[in-house]
């Protein structure tokens, strides 16, 4: 089935802007459709089918979100493997993250994992101050 023009999925622009801001993530579109891949290997794709999103969580995520809420998660199983079904709508953008990350790192060769893990630690450290910036602060002061 290829997708409707001017038709985008539920949340699509922050899922998008959301799976493009991890390393190595890019967007391809299948029949019409969205898919967010690691070079070859998809982590979060929306199915026209199903009117759903679907996320390659660990397993031990899936069994949790499937038990703990079964309106919002199910399981899609495509041979050996078992995605999840995600209702979207239920999700605030900090969830939504949450899980794209974790579907990311599903994918993700160590190199890129590293690479985050090092981003994410310059993001929570102090910001330092700017010397240059308060040398101009003091010269403007009264």
């Amino acid at each position: 089935m290829v997708a409707t023009p001017g038709i985008k999925p539920p949340k699509y622009a922050k899922i998008k802007s959301i799976a493009l801001g991890f390393p190595g993530a890019h967007e391809v579109v299948w029949r019409g459709w969205p898919w967010f891949n690691v070079g070859k290997k998809t982590f979060a794709l929306y199915s026209d089918k199903d009117k759903s999103w679907i996320f390659k969580l660990p397993h031990h995520q899936q069994m949790m979100l499937f038990d703990a809420r079964p309106e919002t998660f199910r399981p899609m199983i495509a041979g050996r493997l078992i995605w999840s079904y995600v209702r979207i709508e239920d999700l605030d953008r900090a969830e939504m993250r949450d899980l794209l990350e974790a579907a990311w790192r599903m994918v993700a060769p160590r190199k890129l994992e590293q690479a985050h893990a090092e981003f994410l630690k310059r993001l929570d450290a102090p910001a330092q101050p700017n010397e240059k910036l308060r040398r101009t602060m003091r010269k403007a002061a009264p």
